[in-house]
């Protein structure tokens, strides 16, 4: 092959490269569905993406929106299929800046505070960015349904009591209080039957009934931690309980099985290892440590150096470990 021949061949198989790499460039991530739940306290907005991509989230005023911009992305579903009712987004509107970069925009009745992250893909869903809008004042937040998704309406539930002050008289006689905590809940189903049953409605009927059970008795009352479908934090489960003024907090699931003929229950506590390694989380956090030792007590860290506030931690838990244990 002589020099030209050789030169031609190179320039074309450069060519082919140059031809791959501009169409993998104009190749941008698709937004294939967009989910949304309402909790008491924030709005949250999950979207479903074909692969990972760059966002950027910011506020208008006069009117109240939302900007959510995604860079190398495109539109491959229908926003308008979302319901909107108890949620501070009136309506939902979307372009193309460019070919590969999506503008959603997020019309409100009331100013939010939002957050933003990308999850990566995990055994139920792919990529995700998910968007949550912080309600700024509890009198303007919409009121919270059972679920903004649910086509089969819900037994009612005794409406969740404020935050509990607890008597200062060691002797004095209060109800008490049960803190029910139903597992997973929104965009995280927990584990999916064979029949699509999902984990995380089965919990929240089984709290459902059991806080009607535990409030039928005299000198009980039963808090349910999630009243409807949507997704909360597992450290905000405990605070929610915290302010409820929780005795105990029971935290219900219904773990999948490899075998159909599998029945029965099981009852746990946080393990040692466990207990250790939240202590040292507690610990590692000024804003927690000043927080009350046990949940409802009335002994701060506040005043504490580090090694004494370890201890008492630690104390507190390892009491707190026992008691779930003889409770379980």
């Amino acid at each position: 092959m002589g020099l030209g021949m050789r030169l031609r061949a190179m320039f074309a198989g450069l060519g082919v490269l140059l031809a791959a790499v501009a169409v993998d460039a104009l190749a941008a991530t698709e937004v294939r569905g967009v989910r949304l739940w309402r909790a008491p306290d924030n709005t949250r907005l999950v979207f479903d993406l074909s692969g990972p991509v760059q966002h950027n989230v910011f506020t208008l005023t006069a009117p109240n929106r939302i900007v959510i911009d995604v860079n190398g992305a495109q539109l491959a579903t229908q926003l308008e299929q979302l319901s909107l009712s108890n949620t501070p987004i009136t309506s939902i509107r979307s372009a193309q800046r460019t070919p590969t970069d999506l503008r959603v925009v997020l019309d409100l009745s009331a100013a939010v505070d939002p957050k933003s992250f990308t999850l990566a893909p995990n055994q139920q869903y792919g990529h995700r960015l998910v968007v949550d809008l912080f309600d700024q004042s509890a009198d303007t937040a919409p009121k919270v349904p059972a679920t903004t998704t649910a086509s089969v309406p819900q037994a009612p539930v005794t409406p969740t009591q404020p935050a509990v002050k607890l008597p200062a008289m060691p002797n004095a006689k209060r109800d008490i209080v049960i803190a029910i905590d139903a597992g997973h809940g929104g965009e995280d189903p927990g584990a999916i039957g064979p029949k699509g049953a999902r984990e995380k409605d089965v919990v929240l009927a089984i709290a459902k009934e059991l806080q009607r059970q535990i409030n039928a008795e005299k000198g009980f009352r039963a808090e349910l931690v999630r009243t409807g479908d949507y997704f909360i934090p597992l450290r905000k489960r405990t605070e929610i309980a915290r302010k409820q003024g929780a005795d105990l907090f029971v935290s219900v699931h219904a773990d999948a099985a490899p075998r159909s003929s599998a029945f029965g229950a099981s009852v746990f506590a946080l393990s040692d290892r466990g207990a250790t390694s939240e202590t040292a989380r507690w610990l590692a956090d000024n804003e927690n440590r000043s927080d009350l030792i046990g949940g409802a007590g009335s002994v701060t860290l506040d005043d504490k150096d580090r090694m004494l506030a370890g201890v008492l931690l630690d104390l507190s838990m390892t009491a707190s470990l026992s008691s779930s244990l003889d409770v379980g």
